[in-house]
């Protein structure tokens, strides 16, 4: 069993950095977004924020188009970070599994 405690410590140590990546994530999207995020009934995520408007850059003939280019940026980003957010509480959530089914073969087998 100790070799066994030695193996869980590590997988503590992975789901630990793991869960902390995935909170830096999380931080980045609340702290950085000038605007509210929520989630759709299919978990995608909405940004609620006020888009970049033309007037930004200027009274320039492509002002339009480079607001709608920064938002469409943005949007990409903002979608990325959370992608990774979700990929990476997954891969926390299979390595508690993981955990578990080994606890659970050893115990069937001693």
């Amino acid at each position: 069993m100790a070799d066994l405690e030695i193996h869980f410590s590590v997988l503590d140590r992975c789901r630990t950095a793991i869960k902390k990546a995935a909170g830096q994530y999380q931080d980045t999207l609340v702290e950085r977004n000038p605007g509210e995020l929520t989630y759709d009934a299919k978990g995608e995520i909405r940004n609620n924020r006020t888009p970049i408007s033309a007037d930004t850059f200027g009274h320039l003939p492509s002002s339009a188009g480079l607001a709608s280019s920064a938002n469409a940026v943005w949007s990409a980003l903002i979608s990325e970070m959370d992608e990774a957010r979700k990929k990476l509480a997954a891969t926390e959530r299979g390595l508690s599994e993981v955990e578990e089914n080994i606890r659970r073969a050893h115990r069937a087998t001693s």
